[in-house]
């Protein structure tokens, strides 16, 4: 790599994914590479936690999917799974859920029609049912004593509300509620194989395009209803001060939800600048708070995009005893890019390794893959990818500039507005 980068060095080739539309009606998205022997495949359900009636319904359901069907016991579908080196990782979040399987391209045509019959015919057995409720309320328990845990909560509700899908959390209570025929209907409800999407990556061959229409094209592809989530109802500016007896450090965070869309410009904007404050090593934040002061071993800063909202969010843990302090200089950091031009060095630093980030976050097939899912569930398409290299264009005139800068972190850092929760021992 170069010492310095330019958008004109990045192959933007293969960012999207190739189309196959199977004989239901339903499209199947793959990013072909026959040079790994590995095929990645995703089914991705809109059956996240903003669809629930209970909490901890949609992960249940999704979790709980290998742990039995009408034909197979979950050691079988485990023994069957070792036995491959298949390895299979599940996940949802407020709007979807998620079914990742990696295996070697051999084992494709065996493996298929265990998954069509994991999707379709779990058995939702209350002994399997109850060992995995056990194990998910003792981690609850656990977290609750963690201060990095607590914080994201409190932060999280007091944003969005604590009625919203990506404010309110299980409780120990909530999990007690929670039944196998709760979980049951929520993946009749919701798993629907006709109204999933499919993502394959890797040694995907057109005999292989064919093997999996066949297995998972025998009904009509019903577009699933798009998730619209609800508007955040929280408050901003706010302060809570959590206490945990046993803390060892506190934890702080602080930040607010950003007035953009994932396609303004002005959100590829604030990238820049977050980047400077806290998103990389060498960063303000990091270069006083930790190296300058020594108030903690870590700090950063960064945005996290959810379908209707973007977060923004500087995180640390500190000593009980310096956690005003590191709160003040976190506060002089904020005003520093709000009251002076970042030189021109830096900002071409930052440039430079924001470039570099995005080679490295598409360096390779199934991190494309990876990125098109996410990218995917929320909504986003690729004008985002063309704002981010439109912004770090230096010819462009939307470039990004230390007077555009000072004037996003004007509006975006005033003190009324960021929200600060701090939880850590009470001294």
């Amino acid at each position: 790599m170069k010492d310095t980068l330019t958008p004109q060095d990045i192959d933007r080739s293969g960012l999207e994914p190739q189309k196959f539309v199977m004989t239901n009606g339903q499209t199947l998205y793959y990013f072909p590479d026959r040079g790994t022997e590995l095929v990645k495949l995703d089914f991705i359900f809109n059956a996240g936690t903003v669809l629930q009636d209970k909490k901890m319904q949609s992960a249940s359901a999704i979790q709980l999917l290998t742990e039995g069907t009408s034909k197979h016991t979950a050691q079988q579908i485990a023994e069957f799974m070792d036995f491959r080196g298949i390895v299979v990782e599940k996940s949802n979040d407020a709007v979807s859920a998620t079914i990742t399987v990696y295996t070697l391209s051999r084992y494709l045509d065996e493996l298929l029609p265990m998954l069509y019959e994991i999707i379709t015919e779990p058995v939702y057995d209350e002994k399997e049912f109850m060992v995995y409720i056990g194990k998910r309320k003792q981690e609850l328990l656990t977290h609750m004593q963690q201060t990095s845990f607590v914080a994201r909560n409190e932060f999280y509700a007091l944003l969005y509300g604590d009625n919203h899908p990506l404010g309110t959390f299980a409780t120990p209570e909530d999990i007690d509620l929670l039944n196998v025929a709760d979980v049951s209907a929520f993946h009749k409800l919701y798993h629907s194989p006709e109204s999933m999407t499919i993502v394959a990556a890797g040694n995907v061959t057109d005999k292989d395009l064919k093997s999996i229409e066949n297995i998972f094209a025998q009904k009509k592809y019903v577009a699933p209803a798009d998730i619209v989530l609800p508007q955040p109802m929280g408050t901003c500016g706010a302060r809570i001060n959590g206490f945990l007896p046993n803390a060892v450090q506190t934890t702080l965070r602080i930040g607010r939800l950003l007035p953009y869309n994932w396609n303004d410009v002005d959100y590829s904007k604030f990238m820049v600048l977050n980047t400077l404050l806290g998103g990389y090593f060498g960063s303000r934040l990091m270069s006083s708070i930790r190296e300058d002061k020594g108030y903690t071993y870590g700090i950063y800063s960064q945005t996290h995009v959810s379908k209707g909202s973007i977060t923004f969010f500087i995180v640390s843990d500190v000593g009980a005893d310096v956690a005003e302090m590191a709160l003040k200089d976190i506060r002089v950091e904020l005003d520093k890019l709000s009251s002076e031009l970042v030189s021109a060095d830096e900002l071409d630093l930052v440039r430079n390794c924001m470039l570099g980030d995005f080679m490295r976050s598409i360096d390779g097939i199934f991190e494309r893959s990876e990125r098109f899912c996410q990218m995917l569930t929320n909504g986003i398409t690729e004008s985002f990818t063309d704002n981010y290299f439109d912004v770090l264009t230096p010819e462009s005139p939307h470039a990004i500039t230390p007077e555009k800068i000072q004037s996003l972190a004007a509006k975006i850092f005033a003190p009324e507005e960021m929200t600060v929760v701090t939880v850590g021992r009470k001294d």
